[in-house]
């Protein structure tokens, strides 16, 4: 099996080849072949996104007022800089109801809304990051049935965290649900948001001095009283303040650091979900990496004016899609109709009633459920059940970013266990490549008790140890042959597996044969050292091969037939620097001496040097094979393979250079010895080995060539 060694690409090193994929000058160089869908989109995003905008802010902040502020200055800033900068076109990005849900929990729990603004710088710096590592793509490995999980969770969490707010006005929040629950009854192209919200607080307005309308809730008394006047957003600022760090100490930063990095995990799973569905309704591609580097800008620069962070909004984005918009600077216009919102509508946008927004809220949360997963737990697979189940009761009992955590941990587990029971497969072979084996073979390997299993799938942790419990039941045998043509990959617990096997058959006095194993998971298998265990001369091309190969064993015909269980990778030297033969073989009997195969150096060179210089032993293409006996540090046969950096001339008396050696320390075992020859020579002579052997990259490579030369069959190269 030839072992492919890769040229690095120098540019890969290059800093601006691994940003070629940013290309942020793209970003500055704007079309305006669509501009009468781009405006049209990005208005009508606008009117979608002003009371969202507010009413998300103001659950941010735990309801206090100044959060509808902060709402607004965050859609503007991470609503314009994300499209300036992102890498989904159609993008609208905001406030979202999923980071709202934490937004609120920072804030309560690391003391208010500097503390909150400053876990949202770190929540852009780590989305900057994660776009310049190129980790956007890891974000599509979250499982349907969590992301389901927590969608409906937050959906339930802000639908009961609106109660409080509800409860300042619950008449005009009524109003509101109504209102927006009737519109698209009329028109579904009509912005029912902010058409429930205008009508809300308008009645609140005109109707502002009629008791029924100021019902509130009083909880001391656990019932309706009438207040003196309906609680509202207060003034919106009609500028923008000069940008200033959160007022926070060092140690509040430090503390915010993990609230920054949940933020921004939670941002860039619910944007790039986003971007998805942009894609699927624009026929389209976005650049995940771009896109997340664009929120990171926006949602690091939005709270140094007061603005809470952000995410790319499904909702929003497609609408500004289905208006028209179809470049960046739908989702910049959005932004801009904002400020003109916050600059010259402040005074209105300051009269609407805190429960009209949370009547916008708590229809958004009615419209954030998705049901129909629901509806089909029933037939869903218990544990899929289990996992949406559990995500959306931990989001609702507990916080978003554990039930994320649980529900990706019990998801993965799933994973794991479905793999050891469906994507391991190992069975007794009964035909190869689809043509059944013939009776008199299965009676050779009855009678010679040898066993071959077919495995397929990767070899992974989930599958090694009901790999290894199949294996064992059927180990009554003499030898064992494994057909690993169709296993893909494998990991240490794998690898370690077939360690475990190796170690029972040798136990027992058993051998193992490996067939067909490619060239990735042999390579594992040599790293970990267990290739050297199994035993180099025991991985074979094909089944047909490995069977023969098996019944000589048996029949006790060969001893080592690959040439390759004659050395280990100790005993190769490449790119040897020699001027003549004697400095050569110098070289060589040094390493062997070193590998403890020769025992007295200066006998065993001696002694190779005469029998050289009385017959050199060159056998033709510039490759001679040097042999003594004694020496030797035992009676095995044993050869060191070198190759020379340039030829040299090995003898005055023959013309031909040299540049391969086997030398070989031949041990008291004459039909050994006699097979290595055999070895050698047989397979020299074909080009296809010779030119591997000349161009091997290393150690590793030259090793997994001379495992495939022997005598009995004719070779069958793998390639790859």
């Amino acid at each position: 099996m030839r072992t492919i060694v890769k040229k690095l690409d120098p540019r890969k090193f290059d800093l601006r080849y691994y940003l070629r994929d940013f290309n942020v000058s793209e970003n500055f160089k704007f079309s305006f072949k669509h501009i009468q869908g781009d405006i049209v989109g990005g208005v009508t995003a606008a009117i979608v996104a002003l009371p969202l905008a507010l009413g998300f802010g103001l659950l941010a902040f735990n309801g206090d007022p100044r959060g509808a502020v902060a709402g607004l200055y965050g859609a503007i800033f991470t609503g314009i800089l994300a499209s300036l900068f992102g890498g989904t076109k159609q993008q609208i990005t905001g406030p979202t109801g999923g980071m709202t849900v934490v937004l609120t929990t920072v804030y309560i729990q690391y003391g208010g809304a500097d503390a909150l603004l400053a876990a949202c710088v770190i929540a852009g710096l780590f989305q900057m990051a994660y776009g310049l590592l190129k980790l956007g793509k890891f974000v599509s490995l979250v499982p349907y049935p969590v992301t389901v999980g927590f969608t409906n969770g937050i959906a339930i969490l802000i639908f009961m965290q609106q109660f409080k707010t509800f409860g300042t006005a619950p008449v005009i929040a009524l109003i509101t649900m109504a209102t927006i629950y009737f519109v698209p009854k009329i028109s579904k192209s009509l912005p029912k948001s902010l058409i429930g919200l205008v009508v809300g607080a308008g009645v609140a307005y005109i109707f502002s001095s009629v008791d029924f309308l100021r019902l509130t809730y009083d909880s001391s008394r656990s019932g309706l009283t009438v207040a003196s006047a309906i609680r509202l957003i207060g003034e919106i600022p009609s500028h923008f303040q000069m940008p200033s760090l959160p007022h926070v100490s060092i140690d509040t930063w430090k503390k915010v650091i993990p609230a920054g990095f949940t933020i921004s995990l939670l941002g860039a799973i619910e944007t790039l979900l986003a971007s998805v569905v942009a894609d699927n309704a624009t026929k389209s591609r976005h650049n995940s990496n771009k896109e997340l580097i664009g929120q990171g800008i926006g949602n690091f620069v939005a709270p140094f004016f007061g603005g809470v962070a952000g995410t790319g909004a499904i909702v929003r984005t497609m609408v500004n899609v289905r208006s028209g918009g179809m470049t960046r600077l739908s989702g910049i216009l959005h932004g801009v109709v904002l400020v003109l919102v916050m600059l010259f509508l402040g005074g209105l946008a300051s009269q609407i009633p805190l429960a009209a927004l949370a009547g916008v809220l708590m229809m958004t949360a009615i419209g954030m459920l998705e049901l129909d997963p629901i509806k089909l737990i029933p037939r869903t697979p218990a544990a899929d059940a289990a996992v949406m189940i559990a995500t959306i009761l931990i989001t609702v009992f507990t916080d978003l970013i554990t039930a994320v955590e649980v529900g990706m941990v019990m998801a993965a587990f799933l994973f794991v266990h479905r793999m050891s029971e469906m994507g391991m497969n190992q069975k007794l072979l009964q035909e190869i490549k689809g043509v059944a084996l013939d009776e008199p073979t299965v009676k050779l390997l009855k009678d010679n008790k040898v066993v071959i299993f077919d495995v397929e799938g990767p070899l992974f942790f989930g599958a090694a140890k009901s790999f290894v419990t199949e294996l064992e039941k059927n180990f009554d045998v003499d030898m064992v042959i494994l057909d690993m043509e169709n296993v893909p990959i494998i990991d240490t617990t794998g690898a370690i597996a077939i360690e475990s096997i190796v170690d029972r058959l040798h136990h027992d006095k058993k051998r193992l044969l490996i067939v067909g194993m490619r060239n990735e998971v042999r390579k594992v298998l040599y790293d970990l050292g267990i290739t050297q265990e199994i035993g180099i001369g025991n991985f074979l091309n094909t089944v047909d091969e490995a069977i023969k190969y098996a019944l000589a064993i048996a029949k006790e015909e060969v001893e080592r037939t690959y040439l390759g269980g004659y050395l280990s990778k100790n005993l190769i030297v490449l790119d040897i620097e020699a001027k003549d033969r004697n400095d050569l073989l110098e070289v060589m009997v040094t390493q062997a001496h070193k590998a403890g195969i020769v025992k007295d150096k200066e006998e065993f060179l001696n002694n190779i040097t005469e029998r050289e210089a009385l017959t050199p032993t060159i056998i033709g293409k510039g490759v001679a094979v040097p042999h003594a006996r004694s020496g030797g540090a035992n009676s095995h046969v044993v050869v060191i393979f070198g190759r020379l950096k340039s030829s040299i001339e090995y003898s005055s008396e023959d013309p031909e250079r040299v540049r391969l050696v086997f030398m070989v320390s031949t041990g008291t075992n004459e039909r050994e010895y006699l097979n290595v020859l055999r070895l050698i020579a047989t397979n020299i002579s074909n080009e296809s080995v010779y030119r591997r052997l000349l161009e091997a990259k290393d150690v590793h490579e030259v090793h997994h060539v001379l495992s495939e030369l022997r005598n009995e069959y004719p070779l069958t190269m793998q390639t790859v």
